[in-house]
């Protein structure tokens, strides 16, 4: 399959590029390529975003609009949660169009949820998304999105032990997160929190999408007892952890939250995301679908 379209996502931990084809009407991801720049790092102490995590993730949002081009294809690019955070997201996409040529379409939390939705699901059940700045549970009839993601919950609590990791970020979540008591199965889950969590469980040497592991509370649960006593340094060697060692006891106690409080009793991860539901919105839209 050719590459027809390219996704640039901008988001809160790490900018992605997926180059995709198109086969009966749907969008079908060829690859996917990962640059972690942390670009909400600090953004809740100062409401804005960083110099170096602007300029770092400029730099990879035109290397991988290079890539595009060597394709002939077309670049959709958005951004998520630190850009529409950030006081200075405005000029941060002024920045990027000036440096790379690069439109970028910055999503309410709202679009963001809806996109993964409509690529996970058939219409049923819930999407729960986990990225760097925000979290969001969508099911369809609404999409809820707060600020609430793994490099913010970070820099909230450091610790490692879940017990300490769940009081201080319940208590965090609960100010600024109103979430539904109960949700509509299937539960899926999209985003590197969640995947790789899935992965963990299912005791993968090497990212296989296909192979992920169903997410159980006592499943995660053990799993967050087995991290949390391994040293950051080492889990940042792990290769399933390499990009997101440091912030994974977060990501997995912001899931386990989510599961608490709605009640869902398994979650399944899903490697399709909003990526290909914007993409499919540019091709519905591009052939008056």
């Amino acid at each position: 399959m050719k590459p027809e379209t390219a996704v640039i996502d901008i988001g809160s931990n790490s900018v992605r590029l997926m180059l995709a084809g198109i086969e009966n009407g749907r969008v079908r991801r060829i690859s996917k390529t990962l640059c972690t720049t942390r670009l909400a790092k600090g953004i809740d102490a100062t409401g804005c975003l960083a110099p170096d995590r602007m300029a770092e993730t400029i730099e990879a949002i035109g290397r991988f609009d290079r890539t595009a081009k060597e394709y002939g294809v077309p670049v959709i690019a958005y951004a998520t949660s630190a850009v529409r955070d950030a006081n200075n997201g405005d000029a941060f996409v002024r920045d990027v169009l000036e440096q790379t040529g690069v439109r970028v379409r910055v999503l309410s939390g709202e679009e963001e949820g809806a996109f993964a939705f409509s690529a996970v699901t058939g219409g049923e059940g819930t999407v729960f998304d986990i990225g760097g700045g925000s979290f969001q549970v969508v099911t369809s009839t609404r999409s809820l999105s707060f600020p609430c993601g793994c490099v913010r919950a970070k820099e909230q609590c450091d610790a490692s032990d879940p017990d300490t990791l769940a009081k201080t970020l319940y208590a965090w979540i609960d100010e600024r997160a109103c979430i539904p008591e109960s949700v509509p199965a299937p539960v899926y889950g999209v985003g590197g929190t969640i995947t790789t969590i899935g992965a963990l469980i299912a005791k993968q040497d090497r990212f296989d999408p296909e192979a992920l592991r169903r997410i159980t509370l006592p499943e995660l649960d053990r799993l967050l007892s087995v991290l949390s006593g391994i040293p950051e340094p080492v889990r940042m060697k792990i290769p399933l952890l390499s990009r997101r060692g440091d912030v994974i006891l977060q990501g997995a106690t912001i899931l386990r939250y989510m599961m608490e409080r709605t009640k869902t009793d398994c979650v399944i991860p899903s490697d399709r995301d909003g990526m290909e539901g914007i993409a499919e919105a540019y091709l519905k839209d591009r052939i008056g679908g």
